[in-house]
């Protein structure tokens, strides 16, 4: 299983569990490493951060259009 689908899973999990549907970074990073992944911190925050946030910055940011950064440290998961 790919980094990205282990987060989308977790995210999946995370935004049933708060009633606004959204979870925080350090969510994702518990998460996954409750499930033991291989996956570094600094790997999971930087796909969570940039590539999978439609509306972050730089050049590697939305590429796959997953998550909203609704406000600071809160992420909600995109339809």
């Amino acid at each position: 299983m790919t980094c990205r689908e282990e987060i989308l899973a977790a995210a999946r999990v995370l935004s049933r569990q708060h009633t606004e549907g959204t979870f925080s970074m350090q969510d994702i990073v518990a998460a996954l490493r409750e499930k033991r992944t291989q996956y570094l911190d600094i790997t999971i925050r930087r796909l969570v951060s940039t590539q999978m946030c439609v509306n972050a910055v730089g050049p590697d940011a939305g590429k796959y259009k997953d998550l909203e950064r609704v406000r600071r440290g809160r992420y909600r998961l995109l339809k």
